[in-house]
């Protein structure tokens, strides 16, 4: 029998690529401010904490309020939705619902990541979940992840959570739930778990043998 049965999925950098419009946003914002010269891998850093952690670093830079850097982005980024699902992922999501597994979103994004699936045709295979227009804070906070558990009526020891960030694997370790990290490019800093795939393939296969 399979040891998670019930996962959590981050949006950004996890289902979905999206860390190059991600990062193109925020090197927008920064030239609107004045930044036109910090380097991509620096930007990115700071994104693989947060958008609101770059945000925080680069404004006093710019001698600005960490929101305006953080809404200037905003406002780049959901100009572009051209961003895709990872190569493998309906396969893994499929393969994993077949065998039991039971999906769920946990996203900052809003409802627009569920609109994404469905144009997609992978929000078939979910149960359920939280985007930001749930009003639950922020990861790391275990609010969204134990409103699903008491939802759902799920036992904590047969959920795990699958991000990219220290954050995701922040908000599971506060939930009380085991974590996964997708890590296709190296990126990943954080608490250390047990489970860590570079490609949705390495990663179905971890979870099915995981006891």
């Amino acid at each position: 029998m399979m040891k998670y049965t019930h996962l959590f999925w981050d949006f950004d950098g996890t289902l979905y690529d999206t860390y190059p419009q991600i990062l193109s946003a925020m090197q927008h914002a920064l030239r609107d401010f004045g930044l036109s010269d910090v380097q991509p891998s620096e930007v990115m850093l700071w994104l693989k904490h947060s958008v609101y952690d770059a945000a925080c670093h680069f404004a006093p830079l710019v001698g600005c309020d960490p929101k305006a850097i953080y809404n200037r982005h905003h406002q780049y980024h959901k100009q572009d939705d051209s961003f895709l699902p990872y190569n493998g992922l309906e396969k893994c999501l499929k393969t994993l619902w077949e065998a039991g597994c039971r999906h769920y979103l946990y996203t900052h994004r809003d409802h627009l990541s569920v609109l994404q699936l469905e144009r997609d045709g992978l929000w078939k295979y979910f149960s359920g979940g939280v985007t930001s227009e749930d009003g639950f804070p922020s990861k790391p906070a275990p609010d969204a992840l134990l409103h699903l558990l008491e939802k759902h009526q799920l036992d904590p020891n047969h959920c795990l959570m699958i991000g990219d960030r220290g954050i995701d694997m922040e908000s599971a370790l506060n939930a009380g739930i085991a974590g996964a990290v997708f890590d296709p490019d190296g990126h990943y800093f954080g608490p250390q778990v047990s489970i860590v795939a570079k490609s949705m393939d390495e990663l179905e296969k971890l979870l099915l043998r995981a006891q």
